[in-house]
C-alpha cells in the first residue's frame, strides 16, 4: 500500500515538473510579443517645387517726358556788394541781419573810431570860437594881417572837420538802395575788416526771379540756359525761362556758397503778380528731354551693375539676362533704345 502511494506521487510531481517545461517553453517562443511593437517606415510626403511669382511688365512704344519739377523761392533779381575799402578797421557793431528790409542811407554796420565822434565836436567848438573871434576882428576893424589869421584859423578848423567827418563816414556801411539783405558777414564784433572782403549784400526787392535748389546737384544736369518753364505763382500759372544755371555763376559768387550754388537754378518770369514779395514759394516745372512713340519700361527694371544695363526675362520657364541700351531715362521710366522688342515681358525688382 505505502509502495502504491510513493508512485502516485512521484507520477504526479512528473507532471508537474512536465507542465513547467512546457510553460517555460511556451514562454519563449511566445517571448517577443512581451516587446513594444515596432512602429512601421513610412515613405516622406511629396513636396511639389515652390514655384516663383515674379512681378513682371511688359515692354510697350509709350511717350517719355524727363522734367525738373519743385517749388523754389521768389529772390531779387540783382544785388549789391558793400564793402569797406581800407584795412586796419576793427568791426564795432552790425545792424541788420539776413532777411531785413533797409531803407536808402541806413547804416548797417560801423568800425571801431576811437575818440573821434568827441574829437569831432571839439572842433565845432573851435570853429565857432574862431568864427566870433573873427567877427569880433572884423567889428573893431582891426588890421588887415589880423583879420587875415583870424580867417585862416578858421579855415583850419574846417579843414580838420572835414576830414574827421570823413573818417567817421568811412567808418560805417550804409545801404545805397531801398532793399533787402541777401548776405551778411561772419565777422564779429572786435575783429579785423580786410579792405573789398563783401560784408553785405543788398538787394532790390521790387524786381524778383524764382530760385530752385534741387536735393542732389545731378537733378539739375540737364537743365540749360534759356530752357522754358511753367511756374506756379499764388495759383496761377506763368511762363519762365532758366537764367541761371550752376554752370553759369560767377567764381566769386560761387565760393561763397558752392553747397547752394552746385543745387540752384535761378528762372526769370514773364510778368509776376502784384502783390508777391521776396520769400514767396513759387512751383516750377521744366521739360528737360521729351520723345514720342519710343520703347519704355518702367524704372524698377533697369538693372546696372559697373556700367553695365540690363534686365532679366523669362524665356521657357527660365530667367536669363538682357544687356540693353538706354536712352532718356525719367523719375519712373526708361526709354529703351536697343535689345528689347515691343511686347518683350521683363522681371521687375
Amino acid at each position: 500500500m505505502q509502495k502504491n502511494n510513493r508512485k502516485l506521487s512521484s507520477n504526479r510531481l512528473n507532471v508537474y515538473y512536465l507542465l513547467g517545461a512546457l510553460a517555460l517553453i511556451s514562454i519563449f517562443l511566445s517571448g517577443c510579443t512581451f516587446l513594444p511593437k515596432e512602429e512601421p517606415v513610412l515613405a516622406p510626403p511629396l513636396v511639389e517645387p515652390a514655384k516663383l511669382d515674379y512681378e513682371t511688365a511688359e515692354v510697350k512704344k509709350a511717350e517719355i517726358i524727363k522734367r525738373v519739377k519743385g517749388s523754389g523761392t521768389l529772390v531779387p533779381t540783382s544785388h549789391q556788394d558793400l564793402y569797406y575799402t581800407k584795412d586796419g578797421g576793427r568791426l564795432k557793431k552790425v545792424h541788420v541781419r539776413e532777411g531785413d528790409l533797409v531803407k536808402k542811407g541806413q547804416t548797417l554796420a560801423e568800425l571801431e573810431t576811437g575818440n573821434l565822434a568827441f574829437e569831432i565836436d571839439q572842433a565845432y567848438i573851435d570853429l565857432k570860437k574862431a568864427q566870433l573871434r573873427l567877427q569880433q576882428m572884423e567889428a573893431h576893424e582891426d588890421d588887415k594881417y589880423s583879420i587875415e589869421m583870424g580867417k585862416l584859423d578858421v579855415q583850419s578848423i574846417n579843414n580838420r572837420l572835414y576830414f574827421m567827418n570823413n573818417q567817421m563816414a568811412e567808418s560805417k556801411i550804409v545801404s545805397p538802395i531801398d532793399g533787402v539783405i541777401t548776405f551778411v558777414t561772419e565777422i564779429r564784433q572786435g575783429q579785423g575788416v580786410p579792405a573789398y572782403e563783401s560784408l553785405f549784400q543788398v538787394a532790390e526787392t521790387t524786381q524778383l526771379q524764382i530760385q530752385y535748389t534741387a536735393m542732389n546737384a545731378n537733378d539739375l544736369a540737364d537743365v540749360k540756359l534759356g530752357m522754358d518753364t511753367v511756374t506756379n505763382i499764388k495759383g496761377e500759372e506763368i511762363k519762365g525761362e532758366v537764367v541761371q544755371t550752376p554752370k553759369d555763376v560767377p567764381a566769386d559768387i560761387y565760393e561763397q556758397n558752392p553747397d547752394l550754388y552746385s543745387k540752384s537754378i535761378l528762372v526769370e518770369v514773364e510778368k509776376l503778380p502784384k502783390d508777391v514779395k521776396v520769400g514767396d514759394i513759387a512751383g516750377i516745372e521744366i521739360i528737360t528731354a521729351k520723345k514720342k512713340d519710343t520703347l519704355v519700361i518702367p524704372k524698377n527694371g533697369l538693372r546696372t551693375t559697373v556700367g553695365r544695363n540690363y534686365v532679366q526675362i523669362m524665356v521657357d520657364n527660365t530667367k536669363r539676362e538682357v544687356d540693353v541700351e538706354v536712352g532718356i531715362i525719367s523719375s519712373t521710366e526708361v526709354e529703351v533704345l536697343k535689345g528689347l522688342d515691343e511686347g518683350d515681358v521683363i522681371i521687375l525688382k
